[in-house]
């Protein structure tokens, strides 16, 4: 039997491809610990400190000891249970290929290695597999208590880079005009990525829409100043001067390829972004 545990989307667990019950949000809650960090030993402490925070109630350690006997029963895979106990703590054992999000780390260095390497369509299908993984939010039937959100934000910070090379990718092939609505969309859903309005810059640009191009650094230029008081960084900066510049290093690499023209900045910072689908 072989198990699969899913954190990108509601928490997940499935034998065979058959769902397996994981009980109470305590439960879920000590569960999604344990997958943060497989096949460690999580100790006593924290996982009280994820369930209860600064409040445990004095039946704690037999609630946790509960909650563990219970996963334990869940989590098998035939043979042997994956939750054991290990000093100071609990332990879930993971094997290769059986987590989504240690599998969409992979995908998303890969893609990004590719990407670097002037490969963007082994990027794209690295970078697709992996964002195909995603069901929604990570984990987001489970409560976001302080020991587990700093872990979920660094999940969604991942799948936001993920998105970002996907769509460079996309625009080094020349893909630009079917890439404005979805990066019109991802501006919007993350209005402070600089490299998100890049992308949309580029893709606007590309496609014929210079005004369009201009207009979208004056509203990155707005989301910034407002929403966290800064101006735009150098990169975004030197893309708008480029655009007034017209400077055919813009151009996307397939077509300076066959202009023989060199790459330029565009190029090595990469401008481009990813489709979306909110699920």
């Amino acid at each position: 039997m072989s198990l699969r545990f899913g954190v990108l989307g509601p928490l997940q667990v499935t034998r065979d491809g058959v769902s397996v019950r994981l009980g109470t949000l305590k439960q879920r809650l000590m569960l999604t610990m344990l997958l943060m960090e497989p096949n460690r030993t999580v100790p006593l402490e924290r996982l009280m400190a994820a369930l209860w925070e600064d409040s445990p109630p004095n039946s704690a350690m037999y609630n946790l000891r509960s909650y563990a006997n219970k996963l334990r029963q869940a989590l098998t895979d035939g043979h042997n249970s994956r939750v054991i106990t290990r000093r100071p703590g609990y332990a879930l054992e993971v094997n290769g290929g059986e987590l989504d999000s240690v599998e969409f780390a992979g995908r998303l260095r890969q893609g990004q290695a590719d990407l670097s390497k002037g490969a963007p369509r082994e990027a794209l299908r690295h970078l697709s597999a992996g964002l195909a993984l995603w069901r929604g939010r990570p984990a987001e039937d489970v409560p976001r208590t302080v020991p587990v959100a700093p872990w979920l934000d660094a999940l969604e910070e991942q799948r936001c880079l993920a998105l970002e090379s996907y769509a460079a990718a996309r625009l080094e092939l020349g893909e630009h005009e079917i890439m404005v609505t979805d990066l019109r969309t991802l501006v919007s859903r993350h209005p402070t990525r600089e490299r998100m309005w890049g992308h949309l810059m580029l893709a606007l640009y590309r496609s014929g829409d210079i005004e369009g191009a201009l207009a979208a650094y004056a509203a990155a230029r707005q989301a910034l100043a407002e929403r966290l008081g800064v101006d735009p960084g150098p990169d975004l900066v030197a893309l708008h001067r480029a655009m007034l510049a017209r400077d055919p290093a813009l151009a996307p690499a397939s077509a300076r390829r066959r202009s023989g023209a060199r790459c330029g900045r565009a190029r090595s910072r990469g401008h481009g972004l990813p489709c979306y689908r909110r699920r």
